[in-house]
């Protein structure tokens, strides 16, 4: 029952500390395979001590619980880790196995006081476990189980343990996090956001650092930006040891915001508190790649699995560093090494789908976005399986074949009525003309969600905006668009909507510069099909223009990404008839 569970809750104890940084199992695997020794070997004192010292670590602290007929011992120990001498110890004793986290927790306030910690910090930074984290020991030890499996990368394992932590204390506010976390990661955004709402609801009952990792998802997830970065800003000043305010941050300024430059800000500070940590690596050379800086991405993955080989996600990002370079061969080489791993390769069959899109091979795409399918519906990830119907149904409606797109999207929308699926869904159905429904769902999301800047700016003004240039009003199209222009630097679909409309209103160089300006992310989104349709509209744009020289130009880039298309796809054969009207 103590195995494992007292050490979390020692950590969980220490963690609120905003003075203490605690190493963690992680490092601590890593560590041990650089010494030659297997990940999960039993860490004795004096391999704890080599540990310290090869990570310049300056503590160990070693604990013990002893038994006394119904009462039990325990003593903390800090060791320096150089010379083995003591720095501290303390001991308290616990009349009973469920007064055993209450007295862990007196001991380590005590210990914290012997290190050096002021008497006010401590005060303020000290929330009892059974108060804060859990007062119920088999919820810690499976909640403990669940953060092993999370913290090497094994999400869908992790889940079970979580779940039974919450069955054993329904109130264990951070199991709850943990599962909204990983739910948003698989993409089921409905049953991420019931978990994320409850530990909100529960973040009281958090210590501090606990609350503030809670109060920052939980604004940040629910598309409050300003408060997501205001909590996360805070986190920050708190505790600046921890590295998740960072990447989050970062994932932030870079995913929904498409600011690179402060991305890359926050990923490289995230690599630099914690060089052990994949996400700062990942992010750092995400933002490079929207910078236009594709070597200094390549170089900052290619350190990251030089830390740490078993950074595998890497290779992810490295494929897509490669697809931007032009070489399909290296691409294909990182991602032999996801293949392995059921939800990485879901990845990899939607990036081949969408270069398939790119080139006009609509059924090799079908296929691509099928096998993804497949392996979501294996996983019972409906989420990920709706995501490949609307992939698909994206791809039919703007080459041409909208009874096929609009059949594709009722079978996403019957899988998943999560907003992110219903927001893709409305502005597919927009390009295949089906106004009414696609109107009818982006009202739906704007009304389920309130307060997401993203959703409300962005994403339903653009499917606004598709519809209004079907009804042939370009200039309410740009019109409705205008809410967009702070969020949309790295929002492809917006730009591409906004190009439309100003091609609907005979303004070829302003709907030019939209274009242009999708072609500028082209390194941080190679395999997006959108960019092969940014050259078609530099065609038409120029061509509005009279630019014939240029325009031509343009519909040549098409014809060569598109050069071994399907041939009859209605899209391809009117972009040859404008073509041929320029000669």
């Amino acid at each position: 029952m103590f195995d494992g569970t007292l050490k979390k809750a020692l950590a969980v104890d220490l963690e609120q500390s905003p003075y203490l940084n605690v190493f963690s199992d992680s490092k601590v695997r890593h560590t041990l395979a650089l010494m030659g020794k297997p990940e999960d070997e039993r860490v004795t004192v004096e391999t704890a001590r080599e540990i310290c010292q090869r990570n310049s670590v300056k503590a160990l602290l070693a604990g013990s619980i002893a038994n006394l007929g119904t009462q039990y011992v325990i003593t903390l120990d800090a060791i320096n880790a150089a010379t083995g001498d003591s720095l501290a110890q303390v001991q308290g004793q616990a009349d009973s196995k469920e007064q055993v986290l209450k007295t862990l927790d007196t001991a380590t306030s005590q210990l914290r006081e012997k290190l050096g910690e002021s008497l006010g910090s401590i005060q303020k930074f000290d929330k009892p476990l059974e108060e804060a984290t859990t007062s119920s020991l088999e919820a810690l030890k499976s909640f403990t189980s669940g953060d092993v499996k999370h913290g090497t990368g094994a999400d869908f394992e992790a889940i079970p343990f979580y779940k039974h932590a919450i069955e054993l204390d329904p109130n264990f506010a951070m199991a709850y996090a943990r599962l909204g976390a990983i739910y948003s990661n698989l993409n089921q955004m409905d049953v991420s956001e019931q978990y994320r709402k409850k530990a909100f609801d529960l973040k009281d009952r958090a210590s501090e650092r606990e609350r503030l990792y809670i109060t920052s998802h939980y604004y940040a997830d629910n598309g409050e930006l300003d408060k997501g970065n205001e909590a996360y800003e805070l986190y920050k000043q708190t505790y600046p040891r921890d590295v998740t305010p960072y990447v989050n941050l970062a994932a932030t300024y870079i995913f929904q915001l498409g600011e690179f430059d402060k991305g890359l800000a926050d990923a490289t500070q995230a690599i630099q508190v914690d060089p052990d940590e994949v996400r700062g690596y990942y992010l750092s050379a995400l933002a490079y790649l929207g910078l236009n800086r594709v070597d200094e991405a390549k170089a900052v993955l290619n350190a990251g699995l030089k830390r740490n080989p078993n950074f595998v996600i890497l290779h992810d990002q490295l494929a897509i560093v490669a697809l931007a370079q032009g070489d399909t061969a290296a691409m294909e080489k990182e991602e032999a090494l996801l293949r392995d791993q059921p939800d990485l390769a879901m990845g990899v069959n939607n990036r081949h789908g969408d270069i398939a899109a790119s080139h006009g091979q609509l059924q090799k795409a079908r296929d691509f976005y099928q096998k993804m399918g497949q392996t979501a519906q294996q996983l019972q990830l409906k989420g990920q399986q709706a995501q490949s119907l609307t992939s698909e149904a994206w791809a039919l409606a703007v080459f041409g074949y909208p009874k096929q797109a609009i059949q594709s999207e009722d079978a996403a929308l019957a899988l998943s009525q999560d907003y992110f699926t219903k927001l893709f869904a409305a502005g597919n159905l927009a390009f295949a003309g089906e106004n009414a429904k696609a109107l009818e769902l982006a009202s739906e999301v704007a009304r389920e969600r309130p307060n997401d800047t993203v959703v409300q700016m962005a994403f339903v003004p653009s499917i606004q905006a598709a519809v209004a240039i079907n009804n042939g009003d370009g200039k309410k199209a740009i019109a409705l668009l205008q809410p967009a222009v702070p969020y949309d630097k790295a929002f492809l679909g917006s730009l591409y909507i906004r190009g439309l409309a100003y091609l609907k209103t005979g303004q070829g160089d302003a709907a030019a510069q939209e274009f242009q300006k999708m072609l500028g992310l082209r390194n941080y989104a190679p395999a997006e099909p959108l960019m092969s349709m940014a050259h078609l509209g530099l065609g038409r744009a120029y061509a509005l223009s009279g630019d014939k020289a240029k325009s031509r130009a343009a519909y040549q880039d098409f014809f060569a990404l598109w050069n071994n298309a399907d041939p009859d796809i209605p899209l391809l054969k009117q972009a040859k008839s404008e073509y041929a009207k320029l000669q």
